[in-house]
């Protein structure tokens, strides 16, 4: 190494400029890695990620009207199966005058 002075200037300078530099990209990494920008990244993924499925279902369901209708159907009644269960059960039940309860069995049940 030289003692020449602007050479230890120009190395000083250069230093000066990298940790500018090295200041400026810790910031900016910093912002992009808070909380809220995660937030916000996450709920625009997900916002984009629901829009492509709904879109790729209305098109399932434009090229197969039917099938998409037998399945919505099924789903239907798998989730009414309860109420569907009830419905059909009251059919085989009598009221006991006596007591007021509903007991399964013939009619006239004694």
């Amino acid at each position: 190494m030289s003692d020449n002075p602007h050479d230890v200037d120009a190395a000083r300078a250069r230093i000066d400029a990298a940790r500018t530099r090295l200041f400026g990209t810790l910031g900016q990494v910093q912002e992009r890695l808070s909380p809220s920008n995660l937030a916000q990244d996450a709920v625009e993924t997900a916002a984009h990620g629901v829009a492509t499925v709904a879109r790729k279902g209305a098109e399932a369901v434009r090229s197969r009207p039917l099938a998409a209708a037998g399945i919505a159907a099924t789903v239907g009644l798998v989730m009414a199966r309860g109420w569907i269960g009830d419905i059909l059960g009251k059919r085989h039940e009598t009221r006991d005058p006596a007591t007021g309860l509903k007991r399964k069995g013939k009619k006239g049940f004694s």
